[in-house]
């Protein structure tokens, strides 16, 4: 690091031997705190798939033992890419795409496919936000779409259960559904 007397520039040698001066990270922001980038990380990684999909997973895969495989993989394969990821970030000062170009223009392509996958998870999320946001907005009416039948998605087989019809047998309510199933399947 050198410091030139005249105007108070540090002046800092990179690795690809180019020099960067203090000045040229001026409009690079900066953390408040630690706990401001925590949580800013956080939120970058636990997203719909962590609130939703997670427990499908366990419950799929065998409950609480599923925890062993996952933590394994989580701490030996998850929490280390995702450092690697950050420190490039940070070492770099580029996105994801370009920060591989740096290192190794063969790896360029590893930016892309990051970029790819985030590109299909977001559609797939915009998918359930977008259901929530149905549910949601269909709850604030005064008679829940789910709750009867008699609209145009419930079938023949539809039994409401605030209305059981006495006359049926126990053998024909074995092949009804209710509303809640049909409205959402």
């Amino acid at each position: 690091m050198a410091m030139d007397g005249k105007n108070g520039i540090h002046t800092v040698s990179v690795p690809n031997g180019h020099p960067q001066t203090s000045k040229d990270n001026e409009g690079r922001g900066n953390w408040k705190n630690k706990a401001e980038f925590f949580l800013t990380v956080m939120g970058a990684i636990i997203g719909p798939g962590n609130v939703w999909r997670f427990p499908y997973l366990c419950y799929r895969n065998g409950g609480g033992v599923f925890f062993i495989p996952y933590f394994l993989f989580m701490f030996t394969c998850g929490i280390p890419l995702f450092f690697l990821e950050t420190a490039l970030g940070q070492y770099t000062s580029q996105g994801s795409i370009t920060c591989w170009r740096k290192i190794c223009p063969l790896f360029q392509g590893m930016g892309y496919a990051s970029h790819l996958i985030i590109l299909f998870s977001a559609t797939s999320y915009i998918v359930i936000i977008a259901w929530a946001f149905f549910y949601l907005f269909s709850s604030f009416s005064a008679d829940l779409p789910w709750a009867t039948c008699g609209h145009e998605w419930n079938t023949e087989s539809c039994l409401d259960p605030s209305h059981p019809n006495m006359s049926l047998s126990m053998a024909s309510r074995l092949n009804t559904t209710l509303p809640v199933m049909e409205f959402w399947q």
